[in-house]
């Protein structure tokens, strides 16, 4: 009955938007032909088509102070949904376009590429927003959808948008530093890199998929996130939210935010109610306290450093210690020290912590590796080190440093150094250096004593002879 009422109350809503939205000036429809640019104003959003609802619009975003985007936008909250090329923006002012004639097209004349960003459709005749905030474009006579924004996601996806492993679509964070990506029987979050390095720090398998089948997943409005094979849409798995089973509490959506974290909501009429995280931990979160940087569980906000840096722990690295640019490396080791996701990394069997250092020292792809003395398991870093977490004494850190980082190790009573290969290489060199002076040393020093002990001879004068100790003999005599 309760969940009736709501339900009741939401439509409700609805309705009484769908009635402002009418009276207002914002078409439901876009037909060929069509263009338009920002205003020389400051709103936040200008809308350019709206749902018959009224909930949702789609137009101009006001991105910083002088940049634009296309947009749409759940508008009773301003929260964005969907956009359209967040990596590429156009300028907020009359030398950018919207345009429609079958294929959308947002160009700036002020740039020397003008087409800034285009649905690269055809034969389209009208665009239409529906009232789940999908915008289409449709062609005549037969109605038909030729394009849809929900086969792009940015950063959210909302109820009844399907994300399939069958496309190349994943969420991305505005700074590309995080994304969320749907493969055969998993979920999965990353954080990037440069070039194609990443890190998985999340991953949810559904334990009941088949590995050779393509799965889609999709936000339901009962709360919780479905897993559905593709082919057949049979059901697979799923992750519910703290709405499930609490009845149709309003619209979902789930989003991937700034942070790395991947967080499901509902709009109850007044705000967006927080229903699901997928990092619990906060210290979970690689970006937390940043590049070598220490979180503590219970105080997140209360970060230290493995290495101090200029300012705080050092900056992000990318790259590994192969090939003939390395320039070799340092490295720290840390008791009581681990990660929340290692049962999603690559993980060694070993007999003791010598063994596990070992194995990363030895590869030049390894930036660290963490040992459970426990588990007799080596955890093995493939990726620049990241945000790590206190924890018990049974896990122990160990982490590659670039000799040519920028800052100074903090704590050195607490952080052993083993020497890199280019301390190796000095020290060789050192000794090579001394042994030779020393044997050129000890030559010398024989050689001059062997001249010393010889007989000294003047020059000018010939040697005195020396009387023959044998009598004269007459050659005759026999």
């Amino acid at each position: 009955m309760r969940s009736t009422s709501l339900f009741v109350c939401y439509m409700l809503a609805l309705l009484a938007v769908q009635w402002t939205a009418a009276d207002s000036n914002i078409p439901t429809r876009i037909i060929k032909g069509f263009k338009a640019s920002p205003s020389r104003g400051s709103a936040q959003f200008e809308p350019l088509l709206t749902d018959i609802t009224g909930v949702f619009a789609f137009g101009f975003l006001h991105i910083s102070s002088a940049k634009l985007d296309l947009a749409i936008i759940h508008q009773p909250s301003t929260q964005q949904v969907w956009r359209a090329n967040p990596f590429n923006l156009a300028n907020w002012g009359n030398s950018t376009t919207f345009s429609f004639n079958g294929n959308i097209v947002l160009t700036d004349e002020s740039i020397q590429d003008s087409t800034i960003w285009s649905s690269k459709s055809a034969g389209g005749d009208y665009l239409a927003l529906s009232n789940n905030s999908n915008l289409q474009i449709y062609a005549s006579p037969s109605d038909s959808s030729i394009w849809q924004s929900f086969d792009y996601p940015f950063d959210t996806l909302v109820q009844g948008q399907k994300f399939s492993s069958a496309s190349t679509a994943s969420l991305v964070t505005a700074d590309k530093r995080y994304t969320l990506r749907i493969g055969i029987a998993y979920l999965a979050l990353f954080m990037e890199f440069h070039g194609s390095q990443e890190m998985n720090y999340w991953k949810h398998t559904a334990i009941k998929a088949n590995a050779l089948k393509d799965i889609y997943a999709q936000v339901d409005p009962s709360g919780f996130l479905g897993i559905y094979y593709v082919s057949d849409g049979i059901y697979v798995d799923r992750i519910p939210f703290d709405s499930f089973e609490r009845g149709l509490l309003g619209f979902h959506r789930l989003t991937l935010e700034s942070d790395g974290n991947l967080y499901a909501y509902y709009w109850n009429n007044d705000t967006w109610v927080s229903v699901y995280t997928a990092q619990t931990e906060p210290c979970g979160l690689p970006g937390k306290c940043g590049a070598y940087g220490i979180c503590i569980p219970g105080s997140p906000t209360q970060c230290t450093c493995l290495v101090n840096g200029t300012d705080g722990c050092l900056q992000s690295d990318s790259g590994d210690f192969c090939g003939i640019q390395n320039t070799g490396f340092s490295v720290i080791r840390q008791s009581g020290v681990t990660v929340e996701y290692t049962d999603i990394m690559e993980t060694i069997a070993v007999g003791s912590l010598d063994e596990c250092e070992k194995t990363c020292e030895q590869s030049c792809v390894c930036w660290g590796a963490l040992y459970s003395n426990a588990a007799k398991s080596c955890y093995i870093m493939d990726y620049p080190i990241q945000t790590v977490e206190k924890s018990g004494a049974s896990y122990s850190g160990y982490f590659k440093l670039r000799s040519n980082g920028q800052g100074t190790v903090a704590h050195k009573e607490k952080h052993r150094h083993k020497p890199g290969h280019r301390a190796v290489i000095a020290v060789v060199v050192i000794f090579t250096l001394t042994f030779f002076g020393m044997a050129a040393y000890g030559g010398y020093w024989w050689w001059d004593k062997k001249r010393n002990s010889l007989p000294i001879i003047q020059l000018g004068s010939a040697p005195k002879q020396q009387p023959s100790l044998e009598p004269n003999k007459d050659p005759d005599t026999k």
